[in-house]
């Protein structure tokens, strides 16, 4: 590929003009009565949706139901993993045997 100077001439043209075209753009932050565009907001909080309570149910459903499930015990174990079987030796290293 080779280099051609009027690319490169024109390339840096309109580099060193693109900054005055932009400022040119732009209405006087000094004058009060400058047209400016029309702003629009919108909250964060517009799709919000409030807490719903889940209805009630009989106690002893409830109790039974987590009983399927497998009791306490599988609630309890939500969310965490089992840690890999660690070998019979110890872990080498740790920076303290030059002590």
């Amino acid at each position: 590929m080779k280099f051609h100077p009027i690319a490169g001439w024109s390339l840096g043209a309109c580099a060193l003009a693109l900054p005055g075209v932009l400022l040119a753009v732009q209405p006087d932050p000094l004058d009060a009565a400058a047209a400016v565009p029309a702003q629009t907001y919108q909250s964060p909080l517009s799709d919000y949706r409030t807490h719903t309570d889940e209805p009630l149910q009989d106690w002893r459903e409830a109790n039974d139901q987590v009983g399927r499930i497998g009791g306490w015990r599988t609630y309890s174990m939500e969310g965490w993993a089992q840690p890999a079987e660690s070998s019979a030796e110890p872990a080498t290293g740790g920076g303290h045997d030059h002590h």
